[in-house]
């Protein structure tokens, strides 16, 4: 194992044993093959986690699937990007296209939420929540924004005629050699194997997904942990239910997996990664200079004084689960790391925090 691995690793027990996190994770995939490792604990008080095998919910790195299957699916039907958002969905948004809503220039916020449930339709939602669609143009003005992303994943099962999950998991999962899933649909209750995600509230930690009240033996896992009833699913309606823009659960191998995918030498993989707008000063809200530019579904690195590698990928930040898929563009190698246990960054913020400083750490050395 390398030195770069190696001390990625030596960083994270040293921060789980600190009690800065619950738990940690860190995968990496290359030529060489897959390596991983876990550190920490499973529950507070609980046994040392050893398993790294176990899933959890690795909140917006679900993004760069969801991106990549719109992708796939909208070059097979022949739909292109530009095509306006209004043609797909019946929604009011002038000048919004497809690619917009990819790279988070849409101009929509989460301002007035995101969660789209049914059996509320987009239209609906937007006319209830002015706040949501900002005073910028579409295409002028890049703000991270979850909306974006649920609306996608309608979008996609219109446009490729199937249920959400079914998609991801023909276009996005299995064949970059993931089993998980979008909130555990089409994974058995047998092979789930969840990993709690936990969140820190000053000395407190609260168990906030996938906990011993969630109901197991539902196909699709809502909020609260309940089931969502899935036999009357309307494809372009219930799409929510899947989280598109959150749901994924994943191994940190997976994940690191995943991140390997994003940066392979195809036509899908070199279209997610190309350069959809990058920071001028004026033309977007760059979170501290931690978005410097941003493709479809990735962030993209090249050489940020804070963190040096040439990296493409996403991270994810929600309920104390804090992560990252990357993709090394000088290596080719992919990587994955998670810490678990962290408090909300986001609370009181009007924009998207990215970095944790012990996070940083570990994108610096990637």
């Amino acid at each position: 194992m390398d030195d770069v691995f190696e001390t990625i690793s030596a960083h994270l027990d040293r921060v789980t044993r600190a009690g800065r996190f619950l738990n940690a994770g860190l995968a990496r995939i290359d030529g060489r093959g897959e390596v991983a490792r876990v550190f920490g604990r499973v529950a507070p008080g609980g046994d040392p986690l050893r398993r790294t095998d176990l899933r959890l919910r690795m909140a917006s790195i679900s993004k760069a699937a969801t991106a990549r299957a719109v992708l796939i699916c909208a070059n097979r039907a022949g739909v292109p990007l530009t095509t306006p958002l209004s043609e797909v969905l019946d929604v009011d948004l002038p000048g919004v296209t497809l690619d917009h809503l990819l790279s988070h220039l849409s101009g929509l916020t989460d301002h007035g939420g995101y969660l789209i449930e049914p059996p509320q339709t987009p239209r609906a939602f937007l006319s209830d929540r002015p706040e949501a669609v900002s005073t910028n143009p579409p295409g002028t003005f890049f703000r991270y924004a979850n909306l974006n992303y649920i609306l996608l994943g309608i979008a996609l099962e219109v446009i490729a005629g199937d249920r959400f999950d079914r998609i991801l998991r023909r276009e996005v999962l299995a064949p970059a050699g993931i089993a998980g899933g979008f909130n555990w649909a089409g994974v058995a209750p047998d092979d789930r194997n969840p990993l709690p995600v936990w969140q820190r509230h000053g000395d407190a930690l609260t168990c906030e997904a996938d906990g011993p009240d969630t109901d197991w033996g539902a196909e699709v896992i809502w909020r609260g942990g309940r089931g969502a009833p899935m036999a009357d699913y309307r494809p372009g309606r219930d799409t929510t239910w899947f989280s598109p823009h959150a749901g994924l659960r994943m191994t940190v191998g997976e994940a690191a997996r995943l991140a390997r995918a994003l940066g392979a030498d195809d036509d899908i993989a070199r279209a997610q990664r190309r350069a959809r707008w990058r920071f001028d000063g004026t033309n977007g809200a760059d979170c501290d200079g931690l978005f410097p530019a941003f493709g479809a579904g990735v962030t993209i690195y090249d050489g940020h004084p804070r963190i040096p590698g040439r990296l493409v990928g996403h991270a994810g930040h929600a309920l104390g689960f804090t992560g990252g898929v990357w993709a090394d563009r000088a290596t080719g190698a992919g990587w994955a790391y998670f810490l678990n246990g962290s408090p909300d960054l986001t609370d009181g913020q009007d924009e998207e925090a990215f970095y944790d400083d012990d996070e940083l750490q570990v994108m610096a050395r990637i």
